[in-house]
C-alpha cells in the first residue's frame, strides 16, 4: 500500500470519528421534548365547578372552604348510568361528591394529589346532588320528599355491602327509610370490576369541614386513599391479549 493511500485511509478513519463524535455530543446534549399535557373538557369542568364557590357562601351563611383544583386533574365525568359499567367491570378510582358539600371540598385536593402519586389514571366522578332520594319529617311522619334516579337505586344494589343505612333524627327520634344512602363524599377503588377499596366521608378527626383538614389529618387520609390506589392496578396488558 502506497503512502498516499495510507494518509488517505487515515483521514478517512479521522473524519468519521469527528463525525460520530459530533452526533454523540449533540444526541448528549439535547434534552428531551417533555410529552404534551392535554387537558379534557371534564378536568377544565371540573375545576371551575369547584374553584366557582371559592369565596362564596352557603345559604346558612358559611364560607366555603377554597380550594385549589389542578389543571391536570385526572377527573373524568360521568353520570349515574354511565357508571354502572364501570363498577360492575372498571379498573379505577369513583368519587362521589358534589362541589358544594362541605366534606367533599375538604377531600378533593388530598384524593387528587394521591391518585397522581399512585399512578392513577381516572377519576371518573359522579355528581350525586340531584340523584339522590331524599326523605323529611313531618308531623312526627316520615315522607319522601324526590325519588332517585332508576341508576341511582342500582348503584345502591352495587354498593349495598359498603353502604350506611340512611336514617333521619328528628326531635331525637329515629327514622329509619329502608333504603341505603350514597352520602358524599364516597370513594371507591375498583380493579376490574371488583371493589378493592372504599370510604365514606373524610376522617372521623375532622369535625368542622369548613375549616378544611389539617396537616395530621390530610397524612391520614393520604395513607388511607394510598392503602386503597395500591389496589388499582393497570389491566391494559396481560398473558392473554398481550400490550
Amino acid at each position: 500500500m502506497d503512502k498516499k493511500r495510507i494518509i488517505g485511509l487515515v483521514l478517512a478513519v479521522i473524519l468519521v470519528g469527528a463525525i460520530g463524535i459530533k452526533f454523540y455530543l449533540d444526541y448528549k446534549d439535547k434534552k428531551p421534548q417533555e410529552e404534551e399535557i392535554v387537558i379534557t373538557e371534564d378536568e377544565k369542568a371540573f375545576k371551575e365547578a369547584y374553584e366557582s364557590l371559592n369565596g362564596t357562601k352557603n345559604s346558612s351563611d358559611k364560607e366555603y372552604l377554597s380550594v385549589t383544583i389542578p389543571d391536570k386533574n385526572l377527573v373524568t365525568i360521568k353520570s349515574d348510568a354511565d357508571i354502572i359499567d364501570i363498577l360492575n367491570n372498571g379498573t379505577g378510582v369513583v368519587y362521589f361528591g358534589f362541589n358544594s358539600c362541605p366534606w367533599c371540598r375538604s377531600l378533593v385536593e388530598t384524593l387528587i394529589n394521591t391518585a397522581k402519586d399512585n399512578n392513577i389514571k381516572n377519576i371518573y366522578y359522579v355528581d350525586v346532588l340531584d340523584i339522590r332520594s331524599s326523605y323529611e319529617v313531618k308531623n312526627k311522619k316520615l315522607n319522601q320528599t324526590k325519588e332517585g334516579t332508576e341508576a341511582y337505586y342500582e348503584i345502591l344494589d352495587i354498593l349495598e355491602d359498603y353502604l350506611s343505612d340512611y336514617k333521619i333524627t328528628s326531635d331525637k327520634k329515629e327514622y329509619d327509610t329502608k333504603e341505603k344512602r350514597l352520602y358524599a363524599p364516597t370513594v371507591v377503588a375498583l380493579n376490574n370490576g371488583e371493589i378493592v377499596g372504599f370510604h365514606e366521608g373524610t376522617v372521623e378527626s375532622q369535625t368542622d369541614p369548613y375549616l378544611g383538614l389539617n396537616d395530621d389529618e390530610k397524612k391520614e387520609l393520604t395513607n388511607i386513599f394510598t392503602d386503597m390506589f395500591k389496589k388499582v392496578e393497570d389491566n391494559s396488558c396481560d398473558k392473554e391479549t398481550g400490550c
